[in-house]
């Protein structure tokens, strides 16, 4: 595998948001997370990029295994190498990542000319190239255009160019679409499929949307409350999803025979990081909790085809 991810727990002074979560990728994969806001999916990205001390965050336990190498408790200068270069990051607000100030194809050289020691000339050339295969019109004119200049869905497709640009071997996606309307959003996701495949990458793709993981990803690790509660093969999940949780993010998929009303939201709200529930921490929003769930903390218990499940019951009716 690329990278493995076991037993991660993040903590932030006394609380930890993220708690035991474990998944692993390979080149050519999509691997999808999923869950609500709230749910650890953005911390686990920042704990993968290495950068969990520039928010106030450590690493508690786990460990975190790129290609080898052990990320967690990695020199910071050796990161940098990683970063940008091997792992690469794509934010879901463009205006995080880009510099207001400078045009926006010189910042996209940046990363080719740091990571691979293109000259000026060569860079320029890789930055077209990738401008070019995320279908920008007229690359040369907006290689010198400022952010400013380009519409929500051009600036991302920059984002994606200046996280290409370094060659990496995954890219870490942490909901890459959110700022986006419908259409534009189902056009980005295509081209980073298409590029991801035909590149031979590994992607993470952070997203709350199950719509989006049907379409795109290969495997799927649904978070909640800082777990991974599921987490098998995409067809598994939709076919024969096992956790409430994740049965209830499926009935959230909006669907052209739907009428008026017939859409069924999960009660409750994800509850706060100092205020979990004690046992499963869905148990205040789960259709069939039992007395065992207010005290036993589920593990993810995996059977046949590496389906994994964290209920203690999944198996009810």
């Amino acid at each position: 595998m690329l990278l493995t991810v076991e037993g991660l727990e993040v903590g932030f002074g006394a609380f930890s948001p993220v708690d035991d979560v474990a998944f692993s990728i390979d080149r050519g994969e999509i691997l999808g997370i999923v869950g609500e806001s709230g749910s650890g999916k953005s911390l686990t990205a920042i704990a993968i990029m290495g950068l969990l001390s520039r928010i106030g965050g450590r690493i508690v336990a786990g460990r975190i295994c790129f290609d080898g190498i052990e990320l967690a408790g990695l020199p910071e200068a050796k990161l940098r190498r990683l970063r940008g270069g091997r792992i690469a990051l794509i934010t879901q607000n463009p205006m995080t990542s880009l510099d207001g100030m400078m045009r926006v194809g010189p910042q996209i050289d940046q990363a080719a000319r740091l990571h691979l020691g293109l000259d000026r000339r060569a860079a320029r050339a890789r930055s077209l190239e990738l401008m070019a295969d995320l279908r920008i019109p007229d690359p040369a004119r907006v290689y010198d255009l400022y952010p400013h200049q380009l519409s929500g869905g051009m600036k991302q497709r920059i984002v994606i160019a200046m996280a290409l640009a370094g060659d990496p071997e995954l890219l870490v996606a942490d909901e890459p679409t959110t700022a986006l309307d419908v259409t534009v959003q189902a056009q980005i996701v295509q081209i980073l499929v298409e590029l991801v495949k035909r590149r031979g990458l590994a992607m993470i793709l952070i997203t709350h949307d199950m719509g989006v993981v049907a379409q795109t990803c290969d495997r799927v690790a649904v978070m909640y409350c800082g777990r991974v509660i599921e987490r098998a093969q995409v067809n598994a999940i939709f076919e024969d999803p096992r956790h409430p949780y994740t049965q209830a993010l499926i009935r959230c998929i909006p669907r052209r025979d739907m009428t008026r009303g017939s859409m069924q939201p999960i009660p409750g709200m994800v509850p706060n990081v100092a205020n979990q529930p004690a046992g499963c921490r869905f148990n205040p929003r789960c259709p069939r909790v039992a007395d065992i769930c207010h005290t036993e903390i589920p593990g993810l218990r995996v059977s046949a085809g590496d389906h994994g499940v964290a209920c203690l019951r999944a198996d009810a009716a």
